[in-house]
């Protein structure tokens, strides 16, 4: 009984603070609501000031493959976080199929290249340059398009057969005067002429800028740039034969952001939603149940209930991002959860102050009315506890956990939780003193009549409701049916499986699903490129090393998947060709890297390379390699992903020889395809764990806490397990709802729990503090006929089970119809997150209350009925 004793302790000493808290706020009301209001106001402006971003990055584990990849790919370009990295798609306009090898299309494609390379400037070293003049290792990367164009403009010309042998405008090697040079990362769409040899048509073309970042960009600088590209091509850009879109990092995490952003006016439509219903059932139990007159008092705490969450909101993410935490669309969510949960408080403070009041038959004085708030926050404060700290524990073991997207998620959940409990206490108090009405008029004789209508019509449900959940029959039977709802939700989580896709970020106009398909369809199952970077290449004079060299090329051309040698970039042979060519006109000394590189159709080599100036002669102390790979099965991400382990493993037998990693654009996701199912449920299971010790906390009954962390369990296996029968996928965004159902599934079950506890115990002995909180019981229970303890044993659990329905059965009612009402506006956008979150929360409270009202009456019943049994056995 140790372990009863502390946490019964645990419960009085919060109860002692919980009055201490109502009674001094109640003393100094309009001083605590403008300190409320002044921090409240701070923060939001910072909210407000705070830039919007994203970041494609964030999904991934920070100790994710991807991450080191990403870093060693930035440490060889030598870059303090990202430079520039586009890609420009071109189709022919008004044709799905047009052609853009025609001679007029070719050029203005050429023509774009040249605009951007020219028109559109950053700031480097004090001057305004161009990507021209900026862009040092990667300026080639276009030279495919330009140089097959010039081709086919001097073929045209003079097609003679000095010329024709000098240009061979072959696929997928083409030669220009001696140049040459693969078409395959920017030709795309393809169907070949009669000799199989040349290409007839093309009806994509992809041009590529990538510049390595100089040391005074900023991000900002470099994001700015990408999107100036954008937003000339959307806004000023004409043409009757091409379109041009862009396609960049930069890019998606804009359109993520609108994506977010996106849900801020359906905020005002679930605010106008919350604040009617709260006003309107406010209204209707003080007036029919309580025999209080409507007054204007009752409409502003309704609407106070909930501009109460917007004010956490604001408070806990301006201290968040003045701390350093950054923005992430998916906290657009948050006001819309917090919402839900701190009305779900207001309704039972409020009812516990009508019950409070209903008992008074003369007017309220300022020193009863502090001792009545002090006793309000003594009845509600632990339930509000147990709710608050389970969803604040539930979203600090998922930031534990999670991806960095996610853990902002979780920060800006956990702060914005905290805030509100403390806004509920303090603010919230606050304006109930200054706004509760007292009972100083009597209702009409109308209102009475039909208040003590409804006063028997509830009492007599309430008696036969209790009975009927009694019967040892009925609730077998609904822990039955209970076991079968299980059984399914089990059955949907062994179909769950992870499925990535880019509608689930994007709104449903956004240029990038778009994007996204024709990628996927054009781009990426004919050309998936890998990047290898070599960190220590060796000696490249030395044949063995030159030959371990083309191993690794090999390993990874014969794949497969692979294209083969034709899409390889591997500067090495060009390297060993070069020395052996010019070895009898230059010494060995003069023969370094840098003359290498100073050839003019060997330039293009210069950002494959990191020279190590130290030597002498110079030599290349890292460089990189690219090949592709293609196949119609590279549509699928889990297929993308399965190639990217094939990657790593084809290098790993090399990691002894030149420490060589490799580098995919689409590596950050690929790697949330096998961390995603193992972090939600590592996630979800660490969180049900500590929620459960958090409830063990106040309610110090192991039957009552294994029944309520039952409940959680179960909810969330409802609410996944039917999700995916319903066809869900996991991905990010579900993860991310797995731990807001595991702390909303906490609330329903722990008031109903908390208050039979708390019940059992006032019966048990009236000397227990958490007593004084029901020394006033309403109407509803005196009418209830509640059979004496000393009758049978079933009484206790009657009564006790009664008192807690009708403490917190209408609240928690409220409470879970109005977030069905919060969550209603979001299932009405065009957003897979927003869509999620809606069908999650509405089925996670529904369930709870399912629970709550029925399943755990049910099994408290069975329960009783056992020890009954059992003590007529003994």
């Amino acid at each position: 009984m140790g372990a009863t004793d502390e946490t019964s302790r645990i419960t009085r000493i919060w109860s002692s603070l919980s009055y201490r808290i109502g009674v001094n706020v109640a003393k100094y009301p309009i001083l605590t609501i403008v300190l409320c209001l002044a921090l409240s106001a701070v923060m939001s402006i910072k909210l407000a000031c705070t830039e919007k971003v994203s970041a494609i990055d964030g999904y991934a584990m920070d100790d994710s493959m991807s991450r080191y990849e990403f870093k060693t790919f930035q440490e060889f370009l030598d870059s303090d976080g990202p430079g520039i990295t586009m890609g420009v798609l071109i189709r022919a306009k008004d044709q799905e199929d047009g052609n853009l090898l025609d001679d007029f299309r070719l050029k203005e494609v050429v023509d774009v290249a040249d605009f951007i390379s020219t028109n559109f400037k950053i700031n480097t070293s004090g001057v305004e340059k161009n990507f021209n003049q900026f862009c040092r290792g990667f300026c080639q990367a276009n030279e495919p398009v330009i140089q097959y164009y010039n081709g086919l403009q001097v073929l045209t010309a003079n097609n003679t057969d000095s010329i024709s042998n000098r240009i061979d405008l072959s696929y997928p090697t083409s030669n220009f005067f001696g140049v040459k040079f693969s078409l395959i990362p920017n030709f795309f769409g393809i169907t070949m002429n009669e000799d199989g040899e040349h290409l007839d048509s093309s009806t994509l073309i992809v041009l590529y800028f990538r510049a390595e970042r100089y040391s005074d960009w900023t991000t900002k600088m470099v994001k700015k740039w990408e999107l100036d590209v954008r937003d000339y091509f959307i806004n000023d850009f004409k043409s009757d034969l091409i379109n041009v879109e862009i396609m960049s990092q930069t890019v998606v995490e804009t359109e993520i952001v609108r994506a977010g952003m996106s849900l801020q006016p359906f905020l005002v439509i679930g605010f106008a939603i919350m604040s009617t219903f709260c006003t309107v059932t406010t209204m209707l139990s003080s007036v029919y149940l309580y025999s209080q007159k409507p007054t204007w008092n009752k409409v502003a705490l309704s609407i106070i209930a909930c501009i109460t969450p917007f004010m956490a909101c604001g408070t806990a993410m301006g201290i968040l991002f003045f701390l350093g935490v950054t923005f992430s669309p998916i906290m657009c969510i948050t006001p819309f959860l917090v919402l839900a949960i701190s009305v779900d408080d207001s309704f039972l403070m409020l009812h516990a102050w009508n019950r409070l009041e209903s008992w008074r038959t003369s007017p309220i004085d300022k020193s009863l009315k502090e001792h009545m708030m002090g006793e309000v926050l003594v009845e509600t404060g632990p339930a509000i506890t147990i709710s608050a700290l389970t969803n604040i524990l539930a979203f600090t073991v998922g930031a534990l956990t999670s991806p960095p997207e996610i853990r902002i998620f979780c920060y800006g959940n956990a702060a914005a939780i905290f805030m509100d409990m403390f806004y509920q206490a303090t603010f919230y108090t606050a304006v109930m003193t200054l706004l509760v009405d007292n009972k100083t008029e009597e209702v009409s004789a109308r209102t009475k009549r039909i208040q003590e209508k409804i006063t028997k019509v509830v009492s007599k449900f309430f008696r036969g409701y209790v009975d009927f959940i009694s019967n040892v029959f009925v609730s077998t039977s609904i822990v039955l049916i209970w076991f079968v709802f299980i059984g399914f939700g089990v059955l949907g989580l062994t179909q769950l499986h992870v499925e990535l896709r880019p509608s689930k970020f994007f709104l449903k106009d956004s240029p990038m699903l778009r994007l996204n398909e024709i990628r996927n369809e054009k781009v990426v199952t004919y050309y998936t490129p890998v990047t290898v970077v070599v960190n220590n290449p060796g000696d490249l004079s030395n044949e063995t090393t030159i030959e371990r060299l083309n191993e690794l090329r090999l390993k990874l051309e014969n794949m497969p998947e692979a294209i083969g040698n034709e899409s390889t970039k591997f500067f090495v042979n060009d390297f060993v060709q070069f020395r052996n060519d010019i070895s009898e006109e230059f010494d060995e000394e003069n023969m370094d890297i840098e003359t290498f590189l100073n050839w003019s159709e060997y330039r293009f080599w210069r950002g494959f390379i990191k020279i190590d100036n130290s030597t002498n002669p110079k030599t290349v102390s890292k460089f990189m390699f690219t090949t592709g790979f293609h196949g119609k099965h590279l549509k699928n991400w889990l297929n993308r992903g399965e190639l990217l382990k094939d990657w790593r493993l084809a290098i790993e037998e090399f990691k002894d020889d030149f420490n060589a990693t490799v580098f995919s654009e689409d590596g950050f996701f690929l790697d949330m395809l096998d961390t995603i199912p193992t972090i939600t449920w590592q996630t979800t299971l660490a969180t049900f764990v500590f929620v459960s010790l958090v409830c063990f906390l106040f309610i110090s009954d192991l039957f009552t806490v294994a029944v309520v962390s039952i409940a959680i369990l179960v909810t969330s296996v409802g609410v996944f397990g039917y999700l995916s029968l319903f066809g869900v996928t996991l991905d990010p965004v579900i993860m991310s709802i797995a731990i807001m159902c595991i702390g909303f599934s906490v609330d329903i079950p722990a008031h109903v729990t908390f208050h039979f506890y708390a019940a059992r115990s006032k019966n048990r002995s009236s000397n227990n503090q958490i007593a004084s909180a029901f020394d006033s019981v309403d109407s509803l229970k005196k009418t209830t006929t509640i059979p004496s303890e000393e009758e049978n044993q079933n009484a206790a659990f009657r009564k006790s089970l009664t008192f807690a329905l009708s403490s917190v059965g209408f609240p928690v009612i409220q409470a879970g119809l109005s977030t069905d009402f919060c969550a209603l506006p979001l299932g009405f956008m065009e957003l897979y997150m927003a869509k999620m979150f809606a069908a999650a929360l509405t089925l996670c409270v529904t369930f709870s209350l399912i629970h709550g009202l029925v399943v755990i009456p049910a099994l408290l019943s069975v329960k009783s009925h056992l020890m009954t049994r059992i003590r007529k056995c003994l």
